[in-house]
């Protein structure tokens, strides 16, 4: 049979127009450059001037190649339908195969779809005897514009972010089977007026799709599920604000939704015999690494991680997408995969948070309550703020016309976040190079005036800064500060009750609660306990018997008995109800916004 073939030089007619001449159809390819042709007379085929986008001269140039068939390579989506369909039937051709997608399918609204739509609506109407072949997303080969970029990521990065988890289908075809049924369909009586939906053999996820690339690279890729809905809100603008975007808001649209296909009716008539996406996706890896003679040592894998370790990195992207936004969170994941050798080495993410230093972020931690800050601040405030660590159990935020004394406050991350719920702070930290960081949070928040700043030691008996070595090694240790015991911290900030406690003194706490008497005047504690300075279980017992209930979680916020051989962990407890040596609560005595030396 002899064909014209538009669209002959492209990513599927590069596959077709060798495989027609290996059958023995003669091909005439339409090129519109010198370049074009030459390429085609290079594979065997004769060739035609002629150009789409000039519809006068398609008439003569398809009679000139005299052939009995078309085979429309060429896109649908640029509105050169009509002109093709009257130039064929003008040069007497009746069999003709138009190449559409699986795109018209989709529930988006992209310009394109519109004229692809239409474009099928004149093939149909139109006198020949037609068939439409609509492939889904094809791959295969160095040159495809979808699993040749997916292969290049995984072998760069060993965590992926995920829109929506990756649960929508996919079910990409290869570029040689479509090719191949394409042909078929010139030649089968049955495909005269019908339209075929050309896939894989079976939907996959996407996250099986790219654990399959993966595996064709040999390497261990993770898959971290983020929001959909902030991840197109943040490629929306990139898009706007890009020049030559390399991502578009419609891709992250698409891969919302599910594309998986019936590929029954291409069997039965066209012979469609698709390879599995494995075999696929890995015969493609194989040719990429002969053709750029390397391969895929095990020296360059990356380090396992861990199956806790994932679902907590997942958890943790979740929740700076509720508190920091989608932006924030798309371009946290984006640092997570940069950073991705470093994260799978650690096992932390403090490479991706260093990554975030840049600007600065605003949270919303609590109802109503929103807290900016620089982005140096934002592995604190992911802790903080997002995973929400010291208010993980209903009833322990902070709340307005409070009282709340922050031992351990660092950089004020927790003063701040309960100042701006409109409590009144005590904030007591003993290393002074932290000041400067502080004052600023507060500032930049508004809520100096409900925050007084003392730089002392409180139970220094016990942990990391009984021992002077450490405190003057400490990174951000300002000078020897003086020891107050927990009674004299309530006098300095002038407060005889204290409804919310927050601690966090790198051991010290079991030092703090020997000191007798101040846990009368306590309503809720919570703090971050380290089992290497005592045993946790002395705690819970001591806070039981001054008529509190206790509760312990792990460092993934989880209830537990006890923290075995924890390194650390959270404890909430909440005074079951006040006996009559207890201070009812009254006027907070004047928290001062000074700082002193």
């Amino acid at each position: 049979m002899k064909i014209l073939v538009t669209g002959a030089t492209g990513f599927l007619g590069s596959r077709v127009v060798p495989r027609a001449l290996a059958q023995g159809h003669e091909v005439v390819g339409l090129a519109r450059s010198t370049t074009a042709a030459a390429a085609l007379r290079n594979q065997g085929a004769a060739t035609v001037a002629g150009d789409l986008t000039r519809p006068a001269g398609l008439t003569a140039a398809f009679a000139e190649a005299g052939c009995a068939a078309l085979l429309n390579l060429a896109s649908l989506g640029f509105g050169h339908t009509d002109a093709i369909v009257s130039a064929t039937r003008a040069a007497g051709i009746h069999r003709a195969v138009f190449l559409s997608t699986t795109g018209i399918f989709t529930s988006l609204d992209p310009p394109s779809k519109r004229v692809r739509i239409a474009a099928e609506h004149t093939i149909r109407t139109s006198e020949l005897d037609w068939t439409i072949i609509r492939p889904t997303m094809i791959y295969g080969g160095p040159d495809d514009r979808n699993m040749a970029r997916l292969l290049a990521l995984v072998r760069r990065v060993g965590v992926l972010p995920l829109p929506g988890g990756g649960r929508r289908l996919h079910q990409p075809v290869h570029v040689d089977d479509l090719a191949a049924t394409v042909l078929r369909a010139l030649s089968a009586d049955a495909a005269i007026g019908r339209s075929y939906d050309v896939a894989g053999p079976r939907a996959l996820s996407l996250r099986e799709v790219v654990a399959a690339a993966a595996a064709a690279e040999d390497r261990r890729v993770y898959c971290v599920p983020v929001p959909a809905r902030p991840a197109l809100a943040a490629a929306r603008v990139y898009e706007r604000h890009a020049t030559a975007p390399r991502l578009k808001a419609e891709q992250i649209a698409r891969l919302a939704e599910d594309k998986a296909f019936d590929i029954g009716a291409a069997m039965r008539d066209l012979d469609h015999r698709p390879r599995p996406f494995g075999v696929g996706i890995a015969e493609q890896a194989a040719a990429d690494r002969q053709a750029a003679g390397r391969l895929a040592p095990a020296a360059d894998r990356p380090a396992s991680i861990r199956p806790d370790r994932l679902r907590r990195l997942a958890r943790d992207l979740h929740a700076v997408a509720a508190v920091a936004g989608g932006p924030t969170a798309l371009r946290f994941a984006a640092a997570i995969a940069r950073h991705a050798p470093a994260v799978l080495r650690t096992g932390t993410l403090d490479a991706a948070d260093r990554a975030m230093a840049q600007g600065s972020h605003t949270y919303h931690p609590l109802p109503g309550v929103h807290v900016i800050l620089p982005g140096g601040a934002f592995g604190g405030a992911r802790e903080m703020y997002c995973r929400g660590v010291y208010h993980a159990l209903p009833g322990f935020a902070p709340t307005a016309d409070e009282i709340v004394v922050d031992l351990g406050a660092n950089q004020g991350l927790f003063s701040v976040l309960a100042a701006r719920a409109g409590a009144d702070v005590i904030a007591v930290e003993a290393q002074r190079g932290f000041a400067s960081v502080f004052v600023n949070h507060a500032a930049v928040n508004g809520v100096s005036h409900r925050i007084q700043l003392l730089h002392a030691l409180v139970g220094p008996s016990t942990g990391v800064f009984a021992d002077e070595r450490a405190r003057h090694g400490a990174t951000h240790w300002g000078g020897d500060v003086e020891r107050l015991t927990m009674s004299q911290v309530l006098e300095t900030g002038g407060v005889d009750r204290v409804d919310l406690l927050r601690l966090d003194i790198e051991g010290s706490e079991f030092a703090l609660f020997d000191e007798p008497g101040w846990l009368n005047a306590v309503g809720r504690i919570v703090m971050e306990v380290h089992p290497g300075f005592g045993d946790p279980a002395t705690l819970v017992g001591r806070l039981r018997r001054h008529g509190f209930e206790v509760t312990l979680l792990d460092n993934d916020l989880r209830r537990v008995g006890d923290l075995g051989g924890a390194s650390s962990g959270y404890l909430y407890a909440r005074r079951a109800e006040r006996s009559a040596g207890i201070p009812a609560a009254g006027t907070p005595a004047p928290v001062s916004a000074r700082v002193p030396g």
